[in-house]
């Protein structure tokens, strides 16, 4: 090393120096002289002093997370502001949005719906109509069985809900509180499949013109191991569900599918047979699209809505890789037919006349030629109604396998509610490709207190088979997790198969916090713990932090990933001081996704990260 090259350690010694009064520093110096040798190792030295310089450290370096953390969030959003003034030479749209919800128009009557993540992608339209009806829209984005819950609970303060099916408005609306529902748009829920594998499978010619593929053809292909895809958990996302049922009343050979189909072995057989096919799970429709696009060579193909499998296409063709094929399985397909309804819980007559409004403008030629322009359809019968626009044209684009005409519309049906229930039980307890979870979870010192009840709490919504159960997140039969705590240094791993989880959580629950916090010794101990035939299983590292990490190790861990044959995806949870730009480092490794669980309820946030593998 260059002589004139600080060091790491010298760099922490130079910012303590700054975080200590000069009344204080030549104590704590001392202190450090009597716990360390020269080579940084624990000596014979005073144990109360090793404890004293332990306990300041931890607590300046937890100070100087924050004040880095905070001050970094502050630069970031004058820069935002000033580039987008500079550039524009306005200020920001009135338009308040963050990653879970967000507010259109300015005027008249709010309304707040609960609304499936998905409508995201139809910002501009929901814009225009609210300005249209001259009303304010307040958008909460959630997942689909987070709808069914608002519903369940009698509409939780909504006063609409637009989910991305109908059959979540079935499943939740046991108090019978909407009303005026009505379609906004549709969209088939597809397999977009790479142009280059579509031909090799014989589903495509050349010129990437399919040809009719059954839900038979693609099972064969899995079982022949020359298909994987990517797809979205049937329990967590509406694309997934749909897709599921779908498959559920191609092989039973009809719609909608019995309880008497989820006993019958034929079925069951045939359809775990396509789900061993999936190669990475996720949560959330809009993400798995992202996370093809950022790496489109690593999946041959993904189970999605047909306007996500069309931005996807967009992304895709622009940065210069090969197109996916839209295919739609000649013996049925699922539909989300986005529903729009009032809730009605006696709020008043101004809130429901806003609704009217809002629905009518979203409803309207205008809104649905905006629907069509990002890949939705707004035609009778599920069809394409203005191929004259030449952005309508260019996202249902026939060069990516898009058919336009209702002639692949072959749309099942959903069951009542008790056979949903059961049938979605059945996928998470023993029909979907087995998880293999590696849980890294933070135990040093300054997770004592509320971190370290969020965690144990956290750990047993995610893996106690009862309590789990209530999100449909409940461990399979052939499912496997493994434990690993860690601070200064990783600790034993502790792995638990199947739905046999109590050992894995009383570790968790009868293990110390104490020590620093050293994230990539943790991970490294992660590497060492993964499958040994990853084929049988989605992968994931689950890791859990609340402070900065030391950096000594991080190196290593890097070398050990690069040499590693399995590289799979990081889920980093933030939570009190941990370093966002760290831990969106390792999710950008992985192509994995960093979860904020620094406001609100930590625990809820192992729920969602679970919904992911």
């Amino acid at each position: 090393m260059t002589s004139g090259m600080p060091t790491v350690h010298h760099l922490f010694h130079l910012q303590h120096r700054r975080l200590l009064p000069e009344s204080m520093w030549s104590g704590y110096i001392s202190l450090r002289s009597r716990c360390y040798g020269q080579t940084q190792e624990v000596s014979g030295g005073s144990q109360a002093a090793c404890s004293a310089y332990k306990v300041i450290t931890d607590g300046m370096e937890r100070l100087m997370a924050t004040i880095i953390r905070r001050t970094t969030a502050v630069l970031a959003s004058v820069v935002m502001l000033a580039g987008l003034t500079a550039c524009t030479g306005e200020t920001a749209n009135d338009d308040a949005s963050s990653a879970n919800e967000a507010t259109y128009g300015s005027g008249g009557q709010t309304i707040k719906i609960a609304s499936g993540s998905e409508n995201k992608e139809a910002a501009d339209v929901i814009k225009s109509a609210a300005e249209k009806a001259g009303v304010t829209v307040k958008m909460d984005w959630m997942g689909s069985l987070d709808v069914m819950s608002v519903l369940k609970n009698g509409g939780d303060g909504y006063d609409a809900v637009w989910p991305a099916s109908s059959m979540w408005i079935t499943m939740g609306d046991s108090k019978h509180v909407v009303k005026n529902e009505k379609s906004t748009s549709t969209t088939p829920v597809v397999f977009g499949v790479k142009k280059s594998k579509a031909v090799e499978l014989g589903w495509a010619d050349a010129s990437g013109k399919t040809k009719p593929v059954s839900t038979a053809d693609v099972a064969q292909a899995v079982r022949d191991k020359k298909l994987s895809f990517a797809m979205t958990s049937a329990t967590q996302s509406n694309s997934g569900a749909s897709a599921y049922f779908a498959f559920l009343s191609a092989f039973s050979g009809h719609s909608p599918i019995t309880a008497a189909d989820l006993a019958d072995s034929n079925v069951k057989t045939q359809v775990k047979t396509l789900l061993s096919g999936v190669d990475r799970s996720s949560g959330s429709s809009d993400w798995l699209k992202d996370m093809i696009t950022k790496d489109p060579d690593s999946h041959d193909a993904m189970v999605n809505y047909e306007s996500l499998v069309v931005q996807a296409d967009k992304q895709l063709t622009a940065d210069g890789h090969e197109p996916l094929l839209a295919i739609y399985p000649s013996d049925g397909i699922a539909v989300s037919d986005s529903p729009l309804g009032y809730i009605d819980r006696g709020q008043g007559s101004e809130e429901e006349q806003a609704f009217r409004k809002f629905q009518e403008a979203i409803t309207s030629d205008e809104s649905k030629l905006g629907f069509e322009k990002i890949g939705r359809r707004a035609g009778l019968g599920g069809r394409v109604s203005d191929l004259s626009d030449s952005t309508v044209k260019s996202s249902f684009n026939p060069d990516w396998g898009v058919v336009t005409d209702a002639s692949v519309m072959k749309t099942v049906q959903f069951p009542d509610s008790d056979v949903i229930t059961a049938a979605l039980t059945a996928y998470q307890s023993e029909l979907r490709k087995p998880a293999w979870t590696v849980w890294v979870v933070d135990y040093s010192g300054s997770m004592q207190g509320e971190g370290y009840d969020g965690v144990r709490q956290g750990m047993d919504l995610a893996l106690d088979p009862e309590k789990s159960k209530e999100a449909f997140i409940q461990p399979g039969s052939e499912d496997v997790n493994i434990f690993i705590p860690f601070s200064s240094r990783a600790g034993e791993a502790v792995k638990a198969e199947g739905a046999d989880t109590r050992g894995l959580l009383d570790a968790v629950d009868n293990t110390d916090v104490d020590g620093g916090t050293n994230i990539y010794d943790g991970l490294s101990e992660a590497l060492r713990n993964l499958p040994g035939d990853p084929s049988k299983y989605t992968v994931a590292i689950a890791l859990m932090t609340d402070g900065m990490s030391d950096t000594g190790d991080e190196d290593r861990f890097r070398e050990e990933w690069g040499a590693s044959k399995q590289k799979p995806a990081i889920f980093p949870i933030m939570f009190g001081d941990a370093d966002s730009t760290q831990l969106d480092a390792l999710a950008e490794l992985s192509n994995g996704k960093t979860f904020d669980g620094r406001t609100g309820d930590l625990a809820s946030v192992f729920k969602t990260v679970k919904a992911y593998n």
